[in-house]
């Protein structure tokens, strides 16, 4: 009787043994938080110069680090060609990207391309695109504003019978034609002179450098405008061929327009955010609820910066964020 007693015991006891660890497994189960599926964002952009989206793609790059996803960062061998972009595009889609950040090489050809095709994944574009339909946004400055600013900042330190030539070579890209806008609107009747050396006959082609010194030497000028990094390093190039100086206002992010403001080739430079952009870019097509809550009033950053005030702190701070 003794010894079935025991018995007893020791099964009361292994029960609830089990009892224990089933309860204990159950609720560390439960409380461990579900991994959820990785997801991979394709920030596709013009241009095979990888370095030219340096500041975008680390921007993009913190977002995705902080929401455990990947990114990819596809460029074309052609800044023109609509068809090879779309082609990314249509291929980034078919193999399973959970969303798409784009620098446009056309703003109405992929804007129509991602309108027809409707993804169904959060598409985001870094650059202008005018008339969006409500599903599509964009993360970008205020272009004309910045083209404007840079035309008043010339107005303000050249002479009223100064000769100025505008490169307008980029009417595919509305973040382009804005600045260029804004400039005009703000030089109208203040200079001597204005010289347009445009594109429209497809004279300039993927040669840009080669064209803008031709018109060097046809056309005497003073000062010389361009609206975006490839324009502005082809204008560099080209005087620096010809071993002729100008004294040049421009829009442009790149390493070698830094390096010419710093030594005065460049007088003005308008300089937008790429890392806040790219920034705001992921955290859109990642988390859209909580970029609306806590960025949806922020306004891309850009600053219009001289050789005189290039190290102020908050300039030197934009243009080299990975110093300070």
């Amino acid at each position: 009787m003794k010894k079935l007693t025991e018995h007893r015991r020791l099964l009361v006891v292994a029960i609830l043994l089990v009892i224990f660890l089933v309860t204990a497994i159950s609720q560390i189960y439960l409380q461990t938080p579900k991994s959820e599926t990785r997801k991979h964002v394709s920030l596709i952009v013009y241009g095979e110069d990888t370095e030219r989206w340096e500041n975008l793609r680390d921007g993009a790059a913190l977002v995705c680090e902080e929401k455990n996803s990947g990114l990819s960062l596809l460029t074309t061998l052609s800044e023109e060609d609509v068809s090879e972009q779309i082609e990314i595009i249509d291929r980034e889609i078919e193999n399973g990207a959970d969303a798409l950040i784009i620098a446009p090489c056309s703003s109405q050809d992929i804007r129509d391309h991602i309108e027809r095709k409707n993804p169904g994944i959060p598409v985001v574009f870094v650059e202008e695109v005018l008339s969006l339909d409500g599903s599509l946004s964009c993360i970008t400055p205020d272009d004309y504003n910045m083209g404007h600013e840079l035309g008043e900042n010339l107005v303000e330190n050249e002479s009223g019978i100064v000769t100025v030539a505008v490169i307008s070579d980029e009417p595919k890209k509305d973040s382009v034609s804005l600045r260029e806008k804004g400039f005009l609107d703000a030089i109208e009747g203040k200079v001597g002179k204005l010289i347009t050396w445009s594109d429209t006959d497809n004279r300039m082609g993927s040669d840009k450098r080669t064209f803008i010194q031709k018109a060097l030497v046809s056309e005497a000028t003073d000062v010389i405008v361009s609206f975006d990094n490839t324009t502005t390093d082809a204008l560099i190039d080209a005087l620096s061929n010809l071993n002729e100086e100008r004294r040049i206002y421009s829009v442009s992010t790149s390493n070698k327009a830094l390096y010419n403001l710093y030594s005065r080739k460049i007088i003005t430079l308008a300089y937008p955010n790429e890392y806040a952009m790219g920034y705001l870019a992921a955290m859109n097509v990642l988390d859209r609820p909580y970029a609306d809550k806590m960025y949806r009033d922020k306004e891309i950053e850009y600053r219009i910066v001289r050789k005189e005030d290039m190290y102020d702190e908050d300039n030197q701070t934009l243009l080299f964020p990975f110093v300070n």
